[in-house]
């Protein structure tokens, strides 16, 4: 009769082990899934394309150059912008 109950008993201390790791296991799992970082999409300024100056008519060659000049300065601005927003978001991600 002791000998059974110690059985039950070993199986039952055997099989909440078993429990236990699979609680663990799924767990893990779990968090993992939850942890990963789905990236999202780029903004704007970093999509966006340039700016196209055409010179107009009777504007001097200068003017259109300045033109364009403010344009590229523009983008310029926001790729940088760009730039930081991404390595910032990455550092955080990366936390």
């Amino acid at each position: 009769m002791a000998k059974t109950a110690l059985i039950l008993l070993c199986l039952a201390l055997a099989s909440c082990t078993t429990t236990q790791q699979r609680l663990t296991a799924a767990s893990k799992a779990k968090g993992e899934a939850q942890a990963q970082t789905t990236l999202p999409s780029l903004p704007e300024a970093c999509t966006a394309l340039v700016e196209r100056v055409y010179p107009k008519l009777g504007e001097k060659v200068r003017w259109t150059q300045k033109r364009w000049e403010i344009t590229a300065e523009n983008r310029d601005q926001l790729a940088k912008d760009c730039g930081s927003w991404w390595e910032e978001y990455r550092t955080r991600v990366t936390k």
